[in-house]
């Protein structure tokens, strides 16, 4: 039962209450996915401390070549953002990928991160992205990154009864560099994805000199593709380079059979295309972007 909603001002003030109610508060943002847990009786919470008010937490900067934003910055804003769009499209297309346009309004990246689900759109996509988050606590601060905050499925590092994300930040992409997001699901709204790829891709003189793939869900968590990564690196960007990258990211998937997502062996059919598509994407940015 809810027995107090609480407006917080600052992340230290966060800090304080969850310290002076010792487990029985939480953090909430946008609220969309915690509610509906609190309604099947999967959160005993008894206080509410809202975020949403918090002067800079909707902000989105470029500073030091880092792209940062608020941890209560919405999925609708990060769709919108100029800054976004410029440096990351790939991740505005994975933000306004989510939900509907209600939840989009309210529903946060933070959120997205912190809930833990392995194939949430915006979280795939910062965790190619390499984004880390800055979580604050009574211990103080601590980086994470994205892809090594999950605890196991449904389950994050991020305790929000103890702690709270102050912001999200990743390297903003170079010339040389090209990003892309791609999903499969059933229809265009209001769908989990079957499968979502995130890539990061580095080119330098014709050779891929970095590459990040993260395929989801087929894991607990947003998996990196290793085998496809690790054969890709020294390689010159073409299309059969790119096939076989997709053919064995399928090494590093285990997806499970489900009503709602499609049988193992769909997935694993599906997924070498997506990546082959994901990965092309990503070089067609760096063309575009002056960079091959």
């Amino acid at each position: 039962m809810i027995k107090d909603y609480v407006f917080s001002k600052s992340v230290e003030e966060v800090v304080a209450l969850l310290g002076k109610y010792a487990g029985q508060a939480m953090v909430i943002a946008g609220g969309t996915d915690l509610m509906v847990g609190k309604a099947n009786q999967e959160l005993d919470a008894e206080i509410l401390v809202d975020v949403s008010r918090m002067e800079g937490f909707h902000e989105i900067t470029l500073k030091d070549g880092f792209v940062i934003m608020g941890a209560g910055v919405t999925m609708s804003e990060a769709a919108a953002n100029d800054l976004i769009c410029t440096y990351a499209h790939s991740l505005a297309w994975a933000a306004a990928s989510v939900g509907s346009v209600q939840i989009r309004n309210v529903a946060t990246l933070a959120g997205n991160i912190v809930r833990a689900q392995p194939a949430a759109d915006a979280a795939v996509m910062l965790a190619a992205l390499g984004a880390v988050i800055t979580v604050c606590g009574k211990n103080g601060e601590r980086d994470i990154p994205v892809e090594e905050s999950y605890a196991g499925l449904g389950r994050s590092l991020v305790d929000p009864s103890q702690e709270i994300v102050s912001e999200i930040k990743f390297l903003a992409p170079q010339k040389n560099q090209g990003a892309a997001y791609v999903r499969l699901a059933q229809r265009k709204a209001l769908a989990l994805p079957m499968l979502n790829v995130g890539v990061l891709l580095t080119v330098t003189n014709r050779k891929i000199t970095d590459v990040r793939i993260v395929i989801a869900p087929v894991g607990t968590k947003p998996q990196r593709a290793a085998a496809a990564e690790q054969y890709l690196i020294g390689k010159a960007p073409t299309a059969d380079a790119f096939k076989e990258a997709g053919v064995l990211a399928v090494k590093d998937a285990r997806p499970r059979d489900s009503f709602i997502r499609g049988s193992q062996e769909y997935r694993l059919a599906v997924l070498p295309s997506l990546v082959e598509k994901a990965l092309t994407e990503s070089e067609d940015e760096i063309t575009r972007k002056g960079g091959i």
